[in-house]
């Protein structure tokens, strides 16, 4: 994972802005230990006496863990996506990609739309632990990150904790290497201006100014806490990573860690100066993945793919911005109506279809997230 380490005269503007706020603390004192370059002119070069040390670099901390997760065994909430991998011989993807909505299926290359299986995300699935300690999440993805071969790969869990559509927070995680929760290759990044969605979240804006994400609070234990997030390959699959965060991550509203989440998925640079992306690129210059779309193929923005929002901690009265679609329960039972024919609501046998027949409404319907 590359080290987007801000550049001193940013760290030190957004260390003024953000001085009397209660967030986590940014990495302002953590030594750089590599990529020390040292600007000096080439005309008037001062000499050095022969007396002064030479400089050398700072030792990293000692990381010490106090607490590792275990897994979440509770309900899961769930969250469905489409993939693309029937229709990724014709070089493109069945669905799933609504630029205008923030919602990308782009596990493709732009060059020639070859087909990257390890990054396109079948269903994500979150867990809490009953005494709101850790928060696991589970992204499953169509192949194993084992067939990307020298491909560097990334896996996120976004996180809106204010429930307006701007994302606050994303964990940024590398390939684990086994099964064993570490938190090497792992990163939390935050929008400390809160420059994410510009003017209208979600959707785009024409001259968008968002830099992203762009102050790294955690990296690889070095942070605040050196416990905040962790990774490793799942027991169950090897389609399956597993990320765990603690859930004071978030601040606490009536007593509960409320936000929304949603996965991401990268093959090479992940571009935290980009979110939001519709906001950063427009359609012509990011491309499409709809070979029936004036933009296909894709241009700028490849090698990508999210899911809608869960809602965490809370049963939504409405749909929320980004929030996957909401319909609140409704009162089961009853027999078909007359003349009823069950249909395919899958025709293309996606595995990430989500939706399925309900006879009692003769209708197929969305599954929709178990939303606690």
């Amino acid at each position: 994972m590359k080290r987007l380490i801000p550049t001193l005269s940013t760290l030190f503007l957004l260390s003024s802005i953000i001085g009397g706020c209660n967030l986590p603390t940014a990495l302002e004192a953590m030594p750089v230990v590599e990529n020390t370059v040292a600007v000096v002119s080439l005309t008037d070069t001062p000499e050095m006496p022969a007396d002064d040390p030479i400089p050398t670099e700072t030792d990293v901390p000692e990381i010490t863990h106090v607490m590792k997760p275990t897994y979440g065994d509770g309900k899961a909430q769930t969250i469905h996506d489409q993939v693309s991998d029937k229709t990724a011989p014709e070089k493109r993807a069945y669905g799933g990609d609504e630029f205008a909505n923030g919602r990308y299926e782009r596990p493709f290359l732009a060059e020639n739309m070859e087909y990257l299986p390890y990054i396109d995300i079948v269903r994500t699935d979150m867990y809490r632990d009953e005494d709101d300690v850790w928060a696991y999440v589970t992204i499953e993805v169509v192949n194993s990150p084992s067939y990307a071969g020298e491909k560097e790969l990334h896996y996120a869990i976004e996180l809106d904790e204010n429930l307006d559509g701007r994302g606050d927070m994303i964990i940024l995680v590398n390939t684990p290497e086994n099964n064993k929760w570490t938190t090497a290759g792992v990163q939390i990044w935050q929008d400390i201006n809160a420059s994410i969605g510009d003017k209208t979240p979600i959707r785009p804006d024409v001259e968008g100014s968002s830099d992203g994400y762009e102050m790294m609070i955690f990296d690889e234990g070095i942070g605040e806490d050196a416990d905040l997030a962790w990774v490793r390959k799942s027991d169950e699959s090897n389609e399956k990573i597993e990320i765990a965060f603690k859930l004071n991550l978030v601040p606490i509203e009536d007593e509960a860690h409320i936000f929304l989440w949603g996965a991401w998925a990268f093959v090479g640079d992940p571009h935290l100066d980009w979110f939001d992306h519709n906001d950063s690129l427009s359609l012509e210059e990011a491309g499409s993945p709809i070979i029936e779309d004036d933009n296909y193929p894709l241009n700028q923005f490849e090698a990508a793919d999210n899911t809608c929002r869960g809602l965490s901690g809370a049963v939504p009265s409405g749909n929320l911005p980004g929030m996957c679609p909401y319909k609140p329960p409704t009162t089961s039972g009853g027999t078909p109506p007359e003349g009823c024919v069950e249909i395919n609501c899958c025709p293309n046998g996606s595995s990430g279809c989500p939706f399925v027949w309900d006879a009692v409404l003769c209708e197929c319907v969305e599954v929709i997230p178990e939303l606690y």
